[in-house]
């Protein structure tokens, strides 16, 4: 029909809570948490830190929503106001809010906690509104994390000047991300963390102590090469793994190793690990096999192959957020 607006639906409409004016969003913060009587609400949110989640405009919805769960998750542990930013996925003018909050009681049904998201949509040219808009929203002297969810490396920079200037750690995930974000030239580097590092936290934690058996010389005798192998979704974890075990194995100068790094097809038994090869006929291999929590470490350092079990929980993914953000 001529003269009919089409409705499109975009990132923010698969995000849950209230639709409102952005104009209205602080103001009924205030309200939802003004003291009524006993007990207010305002005592279970009081915020450690701003959490903010910004997605590129090429992200899922499913995908986003998990996300999104993730860092509502990570907020019960760690109160903090969540800022989600949808960029549209074509040119609309002006911005859409939401305003998500809900209360969550723990395991002992007498804690309880109070979660707030403030969801903005949101033109990618609006970079001066997007930056005003997210500091009216941020919580005034406390810490800013900001994790980015496949957002184009060069829109990235474009932000390095304005709405990354005073965060306190950059987070992202290069086993997503289409560009490697550790290659851009970051202004403070040192705030930057990639979670697929922070992933293998418990890996790195089960090989480390396995490889401290061993004197540095018996482990970079005769080293001739380290080769991860990883599915495709594991890369940013596969790029971590082999510059860890680089690191790790040539304390001492040991001449020339060559690094590989091998990807698997998805279908893969063995969907991550490592091999290191010696030129005496020795290895230490590792590797995670799909659908199995048992990984198995096989080795000759001592002249024979032996087996060695070992069970590596993962982290979840609010866990994970904590490692990158804190550690």
């Amino acid at each position: 029909m001529s003269g009919e607006t089409k409705f499109v639906t975009e990132l923010i409409d698969f995000m849950p809570g209230i639709n409102m004016p952005v104009g209205s969003v602080s103001g009924h913060i205030s309200k939802m948490w003004e003291d009524s009587g006993e007990n207010p609400l305002s005592e279970f949110r009081a915020s450690q830190m701003n959490l903010v989640l910004h997605f590129g405009r090429e992200v899922r919805p499913k995908e986003a929503r998990g996300r999104f769960e993730i860092a509502v998750r990570f907020a019960q542990r760690y109160p903090s106001r969540i800022i989600v930013l949808c960029p549209y996925s074509q040119q609309i003018e002006g911005m859409r809010a939401k305003l998500f909050s809900q209360c969550y009681i723990g395991e002992t049904h007498r804690e309880m906690c109070c979660c707030e998201a403030l969801l903005l949509a949101y033109s990618s040219e609006d970079n001066g509104f997007l930056f005003n808009q997210v500091s009216v929203w941020l919580e005034s002297d406390l810490p800013t994390y900001h994790w980015f969810s496949e957002v184009r490396a060069e829109r990235v920079i474009k932000y390095f000047d304005n709405l990354l200037k005073r965060v306190d750690r950059i987070v992202y995930d290069s086993n997503i991300e289409l560009l490697d974000f550790s290659t851009l030239d970051w202004p403070m580097p040192h705030k930057v963390v990639d979670l697929a590092k922070a992933r293998l936290l418990p890996i790195r934690q089960a090989i480390g102590q396995y490889l401290s058996s061993y004197s540095i010389k018996a482990l970079t005798h005769q080293l001739s090469s380290i080769d991860v192998f990883y599915v495709e979704k594991r890369k940013g974890e596969a790029h971590h793994l082999i510059d860890w075990l680089n690191l790790s194995l040539k304390r001492k100068p040991v001449g020339k190793i060559k690094l590989r790094k091998t990807v698997l097809d998805i279908k893969a038994k063995e969907q991550f690990g490592f091999l290191i090869q010696y030129s005496d006929g020795r290895f230490i291999k590792w590797s995670q096999n799909l659908g199995i929590p048992i990984t198995e470490l096989t080795h000759s350092l001592s002249g024979q192959v032996e087996k060695l079990p070992m069970q590596i929980k993962p982290m979840s993914p609010e866990q994970e957020l904590s490692e990158a953000f804190y550690f």
